[in-house]
């Protein structure tokens, strides 16, 4: 890596999986790399953009705005970034607005058109809070809720070829997460729903009046299409206050942990670059 135009610099070598490079500038870009033991490289660019321009900065830079992954990258991250009173910072995850995907990614599950079936209530979900991303079933009708919402029925769906059912009912009080974990882990996944006829089949299966997760979400997407499902959000985030938060920041003040933004508000941001 070439010599920064700034006034000062320290270099620090460490083990093979950790390098850190500490630039503090007067006035001009300055910006912190350094290799986790996963196989992420992050750049801290202490320069404000918008969302999109960091997002293009980075994709043309380095491979993508930040992707986290887990609790220990955050704690990495946090470590290593020394943010000289900066509060925020974008990373890679953001909001689609309009997209509702099934859980199950198997292409051939699905019909030509049976992805975009929906059996919504009358006005159809408003993502209310911003938190709305996730959907239940009440009496066959679906509605979105907080995916931190526990129900006490799940059902999955199990496409194996020694599967005595192709749909399980789980009697455990979970969050979607939880569930979306369980079904993976002991079945196929959560249950997809492509028709009217399956969503009587459904329905007719589970007791009156249960509220039951199935496996439709609404999309909250890595910038760099990861499917990771990790997240760190701050109590009471994301509220996507005034209707118009549809980017995530990391606050480097409060232990790594995001907020939800305004994607036009110019924050310095967090880039990767792969292996």
């Amino acid at each position: 890596m070439g010599r920064l135009p700034v006034s000062r610099y320290t270099e620090v070598e460490c083990c093979v999986e950790t390098l850190l490079l500490l630039v503090r500038a007067s006035g001009q870009l300055g910006f912190i790399t350094f290799a986790l033991s996963v196989p992420h490289q992050y750049v801290f660019v202490n320069e404000s953009m918008t969302w999109a321009e960091a997002q293009r900065y980075c994709r043309e830079k380095y491979t993508d705005l930040a992707t986290i992954e887990n609790e220990q990258q955050t704690v990495q991250l946090m470590d290593k970034v020394n943010h000289d009173s900066i509060d925020l910072a974008w990373i890679g995850l953001y909001d689609d607005l309009n997209s509702w995907k099934w859980t199950l990614e198997d292409s051939d599950f699905f019909k030509v058109g049976e992805e975009n079936f929906r059996n919504w209530y009358d006005q159809g979900p408003d993502n209310s809070g911003g938190e709305s991303l996730c959907v239940y079933m009440n009496n066959g009708i679906w509605y979105a809720a907080s995916c931190f919402h526990s129900f006490c029925l799940v059902v999955c769906y199990d496409g194996r070829q020694n599967a005595s059912a192709s749909y399980v009912f789980v009697y455990q009080y979970q969050t979607w997460t939880e569930a979306q974990s369980y079904c993976r882990a002991h079945h196929t996944d959560l249950v997809s729903i492509r028709n009217e006829t399956e969503n009587y089949r459904v329905q007719s299966l589970i007791p009156y009046s249960s509220v039951v997760w199935i496996g439709l979400h609404r999309t909250r997407s890595w910038s760099d299409q990861s499917n990771s499902s990790f997240s760190n959000w701050r109590e009471g985030q994301p509220d996507n206050a005034g209707n118009s938060e549809y980017c995530t920041a990391v606050s480097l003040s409060e232990s790594g942990n995001w907020t939800d933004e305004n994607c036009n508000t110019a924050l310095p941001f967090i880039c990767y670059s792969g292996e």
